[in-house]
């Protein structure tokens, strides 16, 4: 025998050498897939917490600030909201497909815009008689309440 095969038996020798059984290592093999498994979901559970942390964040940062910016930011997400239903909801076209002085929501943005500012910039305006003026034209009357 050459040098190899001493080698290799010597080598092999030196090693410890274990004996499992089939019931050994499937549960070996389970606890090292509900270990994957549990990390991934901390993963998860982590990344998810930061993102919600982060957007949270931004949010509260977008109510934070003099009345003037948290008066423009809800009336921003007013009329975003408004111009988001009219386009899923009533079929109207978005401005940037169609844009002309004829479309719709282009009229209607520059129209809200218009009686947002003035609402903004009146100081004088009581805000609960625009409202009851507001229900009289359109017939809609919004009030809070602590029912869900």
């Amino acid at each position: 025998m050459g040098k190899k095969g001493a080698l290799l038996r010597q080598q092999k020798a030196q090693r410890a050498t274990y004996t499992f059984t089939r019931e050994q290592l499937e549960e070996h093999d389970r606890q090292v897939r509900l270990a994957t498994i549990n990390q991934k979901k901390e993963d998860l559970r982590n990344y998810a917490r930061d993102v919600l942390d982060k957007d949270f964040a931004e949010r509260a940062k977008l109510l934070e600030g003099s009345a003037e910016d948290v008066t423009f930011n809800v009336f921003s997400m007013l009329i975003s909201i408004s111009t988001v239903v009219l386009v899923r909801d009533f079929g109207w076209k978005p401005i940037w497909k169609h844009s002309t002085r004829r479309n719709r929501l282009s009229r209607f943005v520059t129209a809200i815009t218009k009686e947002a500012e003035m609402i903004i910039n009146d100081e004088l305006l009581d805000i609960r008689k625009y409202a009851a003026e507001a229900w009289d034209i359109t017939g809609v009357r919004f009030e809070a309440s602590d029912e869900e």
